[in-house]
């Protein structure tokens, strides 16, 4: 039997136990919502239901994209109970189980995410404690969240959070626990630096946010070393060696020859050689001015669970070369993961960006950047690059390659104001080659 809570909670289905914390999938019939109820019952001391609560609402103070969102927690007649945002019921431990590791196209953005998130939980002094395969949920096409609070934790310090989650990481890639073969060995396209830096995490050498932000500046795939890099093999060396010996001897038979003879067969050496010159200079020029210039070519409100606009006069401060004018959300009552899933901007871009810029930003918010070749309204068709929260007033996100079509800086999260309500605000927006 479930235990007695408030009559707007309507009890579904027992899911199981995390531990010693009972979990239910119920309805909050007020908002006409799931959640997942988590309950510590009647077997607990009450010191364990004491420090149940104390976690629930250290990480109820902190929101994040990758962070599932605690909407209460209270004390019962015998035990204590949280409610929280339902995430889809499935955690990593449920699909390696399945046989199903994180896809590589998802894995470095969720994993950038999960760790800012615990960033943002140890800035506000919150440690986890306990995390798990079982403590990060993970739907196909939505982010990863990072969740479990209230989990019996045994010597919990940051560094143990951080060395628990980079564990956690390697299982959901690999489908393997342990560390005897680096990931980059056991998945394609995973790039060797992801290894390097799910080291330095595990021994203790990185923080959350270090680990947050080297993740975000991996590259997406495995790149092949520059040639000075590689391995030198005989295969190599030898047909190296037979063209240097056909150009000295080229060479020299060329200084042999008078250079003025009418004779067919050595006419070409001194005119062509100063043609193709000319050519070659000029084709390998052009191409490169080309591809250096990157611009905003248009830019549009992206407000599907809106109305569809959003201080759409603004938009064109986004790229005005001022930081100091700016682009503002609506001015929400709550925070907006419990209203809708995002708001934000498309920008089309010509060009093929390395990089992207925010100035002038506001602190707190939280984001993922999609692209698609040509824009759609419906979010389910955009490809997500990036993932993170901004601190401070800018932030550079590191990008794919991609050329052309529409970026969307889509906000799953925006700070509260002093002057009242929900605000998201962006200065400028700069794309670099």
């Amino acid at each position: 039997m479930p235990p007695r809570l408030p009559d707007r909670y309507q009890f579904e289905v027992r899911l199981g136990r995390d531990g010693d914390v009972e979990e239910w999938l119920a309805t909050d019939t007020a908002l006409d919502r799931p959640v997942l109820i988590r309950i510590v019952g009647p077997e607990t001391t009450e010191q364990r239901r004491t420090e149940f609560l104390e976690a629930v609402r250290g990480a109820s103070g902190v929101t994040h994209t990758h962070l599932a969102s605690i909407f209460a927690a209270d004390l019962l007649p015998d035990g204590a109970y949280s409610i929280s945002e339902w995430s889809g019921g499935l955690t990593l431990q449920h699909r390696r189980r399945a046989g199903e590791t994180m896809p590589v196209e998802e894995f470095l953005p969720n994993a950038a995410g999960l760790a800012d998130a615990l960033a943002a939980l140890h800035e506000r002094g919150v440690l986890h404690g306990a995390i798990g395969e079982g403590s990060i949920f993970f739907s196909m096409a939505h982010p990863a969240k990072l969740a479990g609070f209230g989990r019996h934790a045994a010597g919990a310090s940051a560094r143990k959070d951080v060395r628990d989650l980079s564990d956690a990481l390697v299982t959901a890639i690999t489908g393997a626990p342990g560390h005897d073969v680096a990931p980059s060995q056991m998945v394609d396209g995973l790039s060797p630096r992801v290894d390097r830096v799910i080291r330095r995490a595990q021994s203790g050498d990185l923080d959350a946010a270090g680990l947050a932000e080297l993740l975000r500046a991996a590259p997406s795939s495995s790149v092949q070393p520059p040639e000075s890099e590689r391995s030198w093999s005989w295969r190599r060396i030898l047909p190296a060696a037979g063209l240097l010996g056909v150009a000295i001897i080229l060479f020299i038979i060329g200084r042999s020859i008078d250079t003025g003879s009418q004779d067919p067969l050595l006419f070409p050496v001194a005119p062509v050689a100063t043609t193709v010159e000319t050519s070659i200079t000029t084709s390998t020029t052009s191409p490169t001015i080309t591809q250096s210039i990157v611009s905003i070519t248009g830019v549009r409100v992206f407000d599907p669970e809106g109305d569809g606009a959003e201080h759409d006069r603004e938009l064109s401060n986004l790229n005005d070369e001022d930081v100091t004018t700016t682009w503002s959300t609506e001015r929400y009552n709550n925070p907006l993961p419990l209203i809708k899933s995002g708001v934000g901007f498309a920008l089309e871009v010509s060009g093929t960006p390395n990089e992207v810029e925010l100035l002038g930003s506001a602190n707190g918010m939280s984001y993922r950047l999609l692209w698609v070749p040509t824009f759609s309204s419906n979010i389910d068709d955009w490809d997500q690059v990036a993932s993170g929260s901004i601190r401070g007033n800018r932030g550079t996100i590191q990008l794919p390659e991609r050329t052309n079509g529409h970026w969307l800086f889509w906000l799953t999260d925006i700070p509260a104001d002093p002057e009242g309500g929900y605000v998201g605000s962006v200065g400028e927006v700069r794309f670099r080659p």
